[in-house]
């Protein structure tokens, strides 16, 4: 490994330069596919990841939302009213707010108990975009406006199962 202070041809593996003692652990080659993920993680939109859809209206009952959640396997609903998203019901929403002391009835209507006026991305968004936002407002899910006016979720699941499937 040569050495980016001195240009010294260490053995491969090294942590310092024998010639001037440079640590060389930050100057390690990138190993292959990194950057490509990095590049592919900025450039592709959210189309590359998995999308999912469940759709309830207001008026839905909690234990309705709740059963079509576990039905479908999905980790959140959302709540769209005419058309327009007014709210997304996640699993959080059910922990907070149908549980412990304060719980709400299960019969309450989801309008209750949902996020209202979530953030939304483009289908155009980048992965990079939707990871930030999740991490920023600390979501597990975040709905996705398609160009046709539809809606659809992405998860921190599906984002993982896309750096998964990239080549290393």
């Amino acid at each position: 490994m040569i050495c980016p202070s001195c240009g010294y041809d260490n053995i491969e593996g090294a942590d310092r330069c024998e010639e001037c003692v440079t640590s060389l652990r930050n100057s390690e080659v990138a190993q292959p596919g990194r950057e490509s993920l990095s590049k592919s993680v900025m450039e592709d939109d959210i189309n590359q990841l998995d999308q999912e859809f469940l759709s309830v209206s207001p008026d839905t009952v909690a234990l309705e939302v709740i059963n079509k959640m576990r039905a479908a396997g999905l980790g959140c609903a959302l709540v769209i009213d005419d058309g327009k998203l007014v709210g997304i019901f996640t699993e959080r929403d059910l922990l907070n707010k149908l549980t412990g002391p304060t719980a709400r009835s299960n019969q309450t209507a989801v309008s209750e108990l949902m996020s209202a006026d979530p953030e939304i991305l483009s289908e155009k968004d980048s992965v990079a975009t939707a990871v930030n936002k999740m991490s920023i407002g600390r979501y597990r899910h975040i709905p996705v406006r398609k160009a046709d006016g539809s809606y659809s979720v992405t998860s921190i699941k599906h984002v993982l199962k896309y750096i998964a499937k990239a080549e290393w």
